[in-house]
């Protein structure tokens, strides 16, 4: 495979939602086996690093989810796009809970991994 060339961090780093190597962590992915370091970001202040995925990016975002859901410990929103309580995610189906993910995927801007989202 082809070195991506998008200018999204979600394609760049096979993460549909972006998400952080902090947050892999939390959400009990395993580092050099599920993710490794991509790239940095700046927000508030500070430099973040995007997690890049190593394996099924979908199946890996479910897990992430499934293990801390949409809301921080102080109770603030991860993404700012989308808070879900962890019951209603939890109810999903598999199906449903790509589906929820694959429009995550679109708000994050990502083009190049729509295939894996058939809903789309």
């Amino acid at each position: 495979m082809l070195p991506s060339t998008s200018s999204f961090r979600t394609d760049r780093n096979r993460n549909p939602t972006a998400f952080t190597i902090d947050i892999a962590k939390e959400g009990g992915l395993v580092e050099n086996t599920d993710y490794v370091t991509g790239d940095p970001f700046e927000a508030g202040g500070r430099t973040y690093f995007t997690a890049k995925l190593l394996g099924d990016p979908v199946a890996l975002t479910i897990k992430v989810i499934d293990a801390i859901g949409f809301y921080t410990h102080a109770g603030g929103e991860r993404w700012a796009y989308i808070g879900m309580p962890q019951f209603i995610w939890e109810a999903l189906t598999p199906d449903q809970k790509r589906d929820v993910v694959g429009e995550m995927y679109k708000r994050e801007g990502g083009t190049e991994m729509r295939g894996l989202f058939p809903r789309l």
